[in-house]
């Protein structure tokens, strides 16, 4: 590094194995306290249609009931409640995931924050706030200028494609599936050899493999990451149009 040049951003090593801490706890409590309920959903379905069965044969009568019927009624309660738990399943583990996620992305953006604020690319309340409203593709080009580009680490994809899980998972049907199903298509699988018109959450499948590729990317991500980013003051970087912005009104 040359005399002129000055520090733009430092992740301490304390820093960064803090981080990769609060990530591994958090995925491992995660399966243990939450997701590893879901085990055994087939035989809790299979206890569920017994219950069922016991207890409408308590008021069993031949006179008036059918046996044949009330089996079936216990079957059907049965496939009712795996359905259920399954669901249920789907929609924990998405919301590991999606927990993950924005942990990920709001103690990234924290970071940046504390860090830009010293060589002043971060100088007022305007250019703080946009730092936690730009969208993911102008931080890559922050942090591209400042000399790291973050598409290239290890698990970048999977990091692209749990965002977009993530936006699907809470808002359906929209520009987010449309992304999904054209970068990522194994979150949306066919279904007998077609997909519907229009898919939302419902159509998206997302394993527990996605769940431990999604956690090894963010892993990855924090391993990645620059010790130290470098600029030269006589070379201003270019900046994302909407921090630049916000920093004249910071300066206005």
């Amino acid at each position: 590094m040359t005399s002129k040049m000055r520090s733009a951003f430092m992740l301490d090593d304390p820093v960064r194995h803090t981080l990769l801490t609060a990530h591994r706890f958090y995925v491992q409590q995660a399966k243990d306290r939450l997701l590893s309920r879901f085990g055994n959903i087939s035989a809790e379905a299979d206890a569920a249609a017994d219950a069922h069965w016991e207890e409408s044969g308590r008021n069993f009568d031949p006179d008036i009931h059918d046996e044949g019927e009330q089996a079936e009624d216990a079957q059907n309660h049965g496939i009712m409640f795996y359905e259920l738990l399954t669901e249920m399943h789907e929609r924990t583990r998405l919301s590991v995931i999606a927990g993950m996620f924005h942990h990920w992305d709001k103690a990234w953006r924290r970071l940046l924050v504390d860090q830009l604020r010293l060589p002043g690319f971060v100088i007022g309340v305007h250019s703080r706030r946009v730092m936690w409203t730009m969208d993911s593709s102008q931080l890559e080009s922050l942090v591209e200028a400042l000399g790291w580009k973050a598409a290239t680490f290890p698990g970048y994809a999977r990091l692209d494609a749990m965002r977009l899980v993530v936006n699907v998972f809470k808002h359906g049907e929209g520009p987010s599936m449309d992304d999904l199903r054209q970068a990522y298509p194994e979150f949306v699988p066919l279904v007998n050899g077609w997909v519907r018109a229009f898919p939302d959450d419902s159509s998206m499948k997302v394993t527990d493999t996605h769940l431990d590729e999604f956690a090894e990317a963010i892993e990855s991500f924090w391993l990645n990451v620059p010790r130290e980013l470098n600029f030269d003051p006589t070379v201003p970087p270019k900046l994302p149009k909407d921090l630049e912005r916000a920093r004249r009104k910071d300066l206005a």
